[in-house]
């Protein structure tokens, strides 16, 4: 089972899973591995060759497929893939700065929209997880706290081991949390880091840059805390109060209790769980505060202090104090 496995056994999966999904028609497998094999130099030697050898078999194609990855193979062909170094990462005290340069290349989807309303009715004709070009993007499927989960590779990754969890992906259900979902995700991320250290849970509700519709949650391990799990945040007993506002609950209930709070105020937000609670980050909805140039969104990956940056030179000249008032322009 993907979840109770130890760490060596977890990232053999993933990464034998990246090499055999790599085939002469599989434009968007091609894609994900590309995106995947940036972030440790580790996978990205052992994926080096077949990447080189499938990206010019799909040349000689001219593949077809989705909008998206037509799209992206498009850009490709322009840059090329050498030019995609792996992540780097730069510490501009309290935050952390990671530059992807692939990610610039993500499809924004309903990421892009003005937000209206937390609760979107499904809508089958738009991207979801159900789509049968998805099926070699699975990583796991099978029973874990009493749900029904698809796992899938993130395409375009910004965080290590990075995955996406769908509960009961044939209800189509839409990106609104219900208390079941919450309570399930949180053992989850608790009873999962005891078989991989660091392992834990994200959430983008409709508004706050979730760009799909049907609901999901984002995992990865990631050992380091990230910066709004630091203690000197007033949230976490400290002193010093963090530039958006963030609540810690250290119970499911404790945690729904101001979730649903949030839904009857139809207020966007973010989650993050991890072992030890839940951090609940409301904010301004996407569409309504205009964002820097070099920020292409503010997901939960952003709101736990981590900001993705796609060019190296844009890190030089920034400051941490641009940072914070980045996040303290979407406090509610």
């Amino acid at each position: 089972m993907l979840f109770t496995t130890s760490p060596d056994t977890f990232k053999t999966r993933f990464t034998d899973g990246l090499q055999q999904m790599l085939t002469p028609d599989g434009l968007g497998a091609f894609i994900l591995v590309l995106a995947n094999s940036m972030q440790d130099a580790e996978l990205r030697q052992q994926l080096a060759t077949p990447l080189r050898e499938t990206f010019a078999q799909l040349q000689q194609r001219e593949p077809d497929g989705p909008v998206d990855d037509v799209a992206t193979f498009a850009a490709l062909l322009e840059t090329g893939i050498e030019m995609f170094s792996g992540w780097e990462y730069e510490r501009v005290e309290p935050w952390e700065l990671v530059v992807n340069p692939l990610r610039s290349l993500r499809p924004v989807r309903v990421s892009g929209e003005v937000f209206c309303e937390l609760h979107q009715p499904f809508a089958v004709d738009k991207f979801h997880f159900n789509k049968p070009f998805l099926r070699p993007e699975i990583l796991w499927e099978g029973i874990a706290e009493g749900m029904n989960l698809r796992v899938l590779y993130n395409k375009f990754s910004f965080v290590p081991w990075h995955m996406l969890i769908v509960p009961e992906p044939l209800a189509t259900l839409p990106q609104f949390l219900t208390r079941h979902y919450h309570e399930r995700m949180m053992a989850l991320a608790a009873n999962t880091a005891t078989y991989l250290p660091g392992f834990g849970i994200a959430f983008n509700s409709v508004g706050a840059y979730a760009s799909v519709n049907h609901l999901h949650f984002q995992g990865f391990i990631r050992p380091l805390p990230f910066p709004v799990e630091a203690a000197q945040w007033q949230h976490n007993g400290g002193t010093q109060t963090y530039p958006l506002h963030c609540w810690r609950a250290d119970s499911a209930q404790a945690a729904w209790e101001i979730i649903e709070g949030l839904h009857r105020a139809n207020q966007p937000y973010n989650l993050l769980y991890r072992p030890e609670g839940c951090y609940i980050m409301p904010r301004k909805g996407q569409g309504t505060v205009s964002l820097p140039d070099w920020l292409q969104g503010i997901g939960w990956h952003e709101v736990c202090g981590v900001f993705t940056l796609v060019k190296k030179h844009t890190v030089l000249r920034m400051e941490s104090k641009v940072f914070t008032q980045a996040l303290a322009r979407l406090a509610d």
